[in-house]
C-alpha cells in the first residue's frame, strides 16, 4: 500500500483554506473598505470641518475681542474727539472681521460709527464733522458714504441706552438683527459710554460657508441651547432642535436634518449662552449610505463564514478518518499482545511504538513524583476530584498549606465541593506569579501559593505549591518600583501610568492635579545641611498624604523639590479648588537645628483636564507652566493654569 504522510495533507488543507478564506476576505475589504468607513463618515467629516470652522470662527473673533478690549482701555483715558476717532479708525484697520466699530457718549449724545470699505462715519450733532484715518498727519483720504449722517437717529440711541440697561458685564457678546456684536461699557467724568464692533451677515457668511460640501443637504449653523441662532439663507433662523445622544437633529418643512456641533471658544460674556457652530445633512442620505454599508459587510462576512465552515469540515474529514481508525484499533488491543493493522499513513502506523515508550516514561515518572513529593514535604499539596459536586480529596500537607477550617473537613482528608469553590473564592489573583494568588490566614498572616491542575480521564487532578516567600519578594519590589524612599510618596513613574488609566476611566468626570515646586529648599540645605533639608522634603510630603486623605487623589514626588497631587472623579471645579486652597492654608511647620519654626510654603499650579482624551503627560505640563506663574512673582502660592500660561 502507498505511505502517504498525515502531517501534509493536514498541512496542505489547513494551507489552501486559509488561502481561499483570506482571498475572500481580501476582496471583501477592497470592495467595502470605503463602505465601512461611511458609516460613521459623514459625521467624523462633519466634525472635523465643524472643528475647522471652529478654530478660524473663535480665532477671529477672540483676536476682534482683545482688540476691542485694548481700544476700550486706551479710549478710557481719552477725552478729544479727534483722538478718539483716530482709535476707532486705526482699530478697525486691524480688525479683519469686523464690517462696523462704533462709539457713544450717551449723556452728552456724541457718537461715531465706522464700516469697513466706504464708510458712513456718524459725528456728532454739535460742532463741525471731522474725520482722520490714523495718525493726525495721515495724508489718507476718506470718501464719505451716500447714505452718511450726521448723527446716530434717535434709534440708535435707543439701542445704545438698550445695550447699557441691560449690560450684565462690562462687555459682552449679544446677536441682533442678523449681526454679532461685541459691546464695551465704562464710565468717564460721569459720562456712560459704549464702544464696540459688529460682525455682520456677509462676513459671517464668509466664515459658516461650505465651498464642496460632500453631502446631500449640508449646511452650517450657529446655535444656541435650543434653537437655530444664525443660518446663512435666514430661514432656519429661529427653527428649535434637539440632541439625539450627540447628534443635532431638526426638522424643516418637513425633511430632517442631523448633524454635529461644537461649542464656539469665544472669550467674554455671550447674552444668550453657550453659542455652539453646527453642521447638518439631509438625514435620508446619511440612513441610505449606513443601510448599504451594513448589507454589503453583512454578505461579505456571511460568505467568507461559509467558505471557512465547509473547508473546516474537510479539513476535519482528512484528519480524523484515519484518528478513528486508530481509536479503534487501541481499544480492541489487549495487554498481552499490541499489535496495529497498516493504514497508509507512516505517523499512525508508527504510533504503537510510541505507545510502548510513552508506558516505559509514565512509570519511571510516576516513581519521581512519589520521591518528590516526599521531599517537598509541607510546601507542596495536591488534591483530585471526579467533577462539579464530587468530594474532594486532599493531602494532609495541603489541608495546612492553604489553613483549611478545620469544621470544612470534619478532620478528614475530604472537603465538599461546595466549601472548596467557597476557598478558591477567597484568594486574590497575584498578576506577576503565574498562577499565583494571594490569601489571608486565620492568624492573619498572608500566604501565597500557586495552584496547577489538568483534567485526567476520571476527574481533576492538581498541585499546590508555596509561594509566600516569593510573593513578599514581589511586594517589596512592587514597593520599591512605586514609592519614592524619602518621603513615601507615590513616584512619577507610579503617576504616569495610574494616573492616565484614571483619566481615561474618568472622562466625563472632573480632573485635576496640582505641580508644587518646594520654596526655600536650596537656603534649608546650604544652611542647615541636607538631612534638614530631607526633613522639610518629608514635612511637605506630609502635607500632601494630609490633603489627599479621604479624597479621591494621589500624592506623589515627582524629583527633587518637584511634588504633585491628582484629584479625579470630581463634580466640579471649584470643589477641587477650594479643597487644595483649604488643604494649602493648613500647611505644617517644622523646627529648624538653631530652633526657628518655619512653614512649609511652595509655588503651585493647578490645571485641569480639557478633554476626554487628555494625557496625563499633558496636564503636568499645563500645570507647570502655571507654578512657572507664581515661581516667577512673589513664591508661596496658588495658580490656576489660564489662557495667559497658554500663549507663554
Amino acid at each position: 500500500m502507498k505511505r502517504h504522510s498525515l502531517s501534509n495533507k493536514v498541512r496542505n488543507s489547513i494551507l489552501v483554506a486559509i488561502l481561499l478564506q483570506s482571498v475572500v476576505f481580501g476582496i471583501g475589504l477592497g470592495v467595502s473598505g470605503t463602505f465601512t468607513s461611511t458609516v460613521g463618515r459623514p459625521y467624523r467629516v462633519m466634525e472635523s470641518q465643524t472643528s475647522e470652522k471652529n478654530t478660524l470662527l473663535s480665532g477671529n473673533l477672540n483676536n476682534a475681542l482683545l482688540i476691542t478690549n485694548n481700544m476700550g482701555t486706551e479710549i478710557s483715558r481719552l477725552s478729544d474727539e479727534r483722538e478718539i476717532q483716530n482709535r476707532l479708525i486705526d482699530n478697525l484697520n486691524h480688525l479683519s472681521c469686523a464690517s462696523k466699530i462704533f462709539y457713544m457718549d450717551l449723556d452728552s449724545r456724541e457718537g461715531y460709527c465706522f464700516r469697513d470699505g466706504e464708510p458712513a462715519i456718524y459725528a456728532s450733532s454739535y460742532g463741525d464733522i471731522t474725520c482722520s484715518v490714523g495718525k493726525l498727519n495721515s495724508s489718507y483720504s476718506i470718501a464719505l458714504s451716500s447714505q452718511w449722517q450726521p448723527k446716530f437717529q434717535e434709534s440708535g440711541w435707543q439701542v445704545g441706552e438698550m445695550y447699557w440697561e441691560n449690560q450684565k458685564t462690562a462687555s459682552q457678546w449679544l446677536y441682533k438683527d442678523g449681526s454679532l456684536h461685541y459691546v464695551i461699557t465704562q464710565t468717564r467724568d460721569g459720562h456712560r459710554r459704549i464702544m464696540g464692533l459688529e460682525v455682520g451677515a456677509e462676513i459671517l457668511d464668509s466664515y459658516m460657508k461650505l465651498d464642496d460640501p460632500p453631502y446631500k443637504g449640508m449646511q452650517m449653523f450657529l446655535l444656541t441651547e435650543n434653537e437655530v441662532l444664525y443660518s446663512a439663507d435666514g430661514r432656519k433662523t429661529g427653527l428649535p432642535y434637539h440632541m439625539d445622544q450627540d447628534r443635532v437633529v431638526l426638522n424643516d418643512e418637513g425633511r430632517s436634518y442631523a448633524g454635529v456641533r461644537s461649542i464656539l471658544q469665544l472669550y467674554g460674556h455671550m447674552e444668550s449662552g453657550a453659542v455652539y457652530i453646527a453642521q447638518v445633512a439631509d438625514q435620508s442620505e446619511l440612513s441610505a449610505l449606513s443601510k448599504d454599508t451594513v448589507m454589503m459587510i453583512v454578505a461579505i462576512y456571511g460568505i467568507s463564514v461559509l467558505i471557512a465552515v465547509v473547508f473546516s469540515y474537510i479539513v476535519i474529514y482528512q484528519i480524523m478518518r484515519p484518528l478513528r481508525k486508530l481509536r479503534e484499533d487501541i481499544a480492541g488491543q489487549n495487554p498481552q499482545g499490541v499489535h496495529f493493522e497498516q493504514c497508509g499513513l507512516s505517523e499512525i502506523d508508527d504510533i504503537h511504538l510510541a505507545l510502548n515508550n510513552m508506558a516505559r516514561r509514565l512509570e519511571q515518572s510516576h516513581s519521581r513524583y512519589s520521591l518528590a513529593m516526599q521531599a517537598a514535604g509541607e510546601m507542596v499539596g495536591s488534591f483530585e476530584y471526579e467533577g462539579p459536586g464530587s468530594r474532594v480529596k486532599l493531602s494532609g500537607s495541603l489541608k495546612r498549606l492553604l489553613d483549611i477550617p478545620e469544621e470544612y473537613t470534619s478532620g478528614t482528608n475530604v472537603l465538599s465541593y461546595e466549601n472548596w469553590i467557597r476557598l478558591l473564592a477567597g484568594m486574590n489573583k497575584i498578576d506577576e506569579l503565574e498562577d499565583g494568588f494571594w490569601f489571608e490566614d486565620s492568624q492573619h498572616n498572608l500566604r501565597a501559593v500557586s495552584i496547577r491542575q489538568q483534567k485526567e480521564e476520571h476527574g481533576v487532578f492538581g498541585m499546590v505549591v508555596d509561594k509566600t516567600d516569593a510573593y513578599m519578594e514581589i511586594i517589596r519590589l512592587r514597593d520599591l518600583s512605586q514609592h519614592d524612599q524619602l518621603t513615601g510618596l507615590y513616584n512619577a513613574a507610579y503617576l504616569r501610568v495610574k494616573g492616565q488609566q484614571l483619566l481615561d476611566e474618568n472622562p466625563l468626570r472632573v480632573n485635576g492635579l496640582i505641580f508644587c515646586d518646594l520654596d526655600n529648599l536650596k537656603y534649608i540645605n546650604d544652611t542647615y545641611g541636607h538631612s534638614t533639608g530631607d526633613r522639610y522634603l518629608q514635612t511637605m510630603a506630609d502635607l500632601l498624604r494630609t490633603m489627599a486623605r479621604g479624597e479621591s487623589a494621589i500624592p506623589v514626588r515627582l524629583s527633587g523639590d518637584e511634588f504633585a497631587l491628582f484629584f479625579y472623579g470630581y463634580s466640579s471645579r471649584e470643589e477641587v479648588e477650594q479643597k487644595i486652597r483649604d488643604g494649602y492654608e493648613k500647611r505644617h511647620t517644622m523646627t529648624l537645628p538653631d530652633g526657628k519654626e518655619v512653614q512649609v510654603n511652595a509655588s503651585i499650579g493647578l490645571a485641569f483636564a480639557q478633554r476626554e482624551s487628555e494625557s496625563m503627560e499633558e496636564l503636568l505640563k499645563r500645570a507647570d507652566r502655571a507654578m512657572y506663574r507664581i515661581k516667577r512673582g512673589e513664591k508661596n502660592g496658588i495658580a490656576v493654569y489660564g489662557k495667559s500660561d497658554e500663549i507663554e
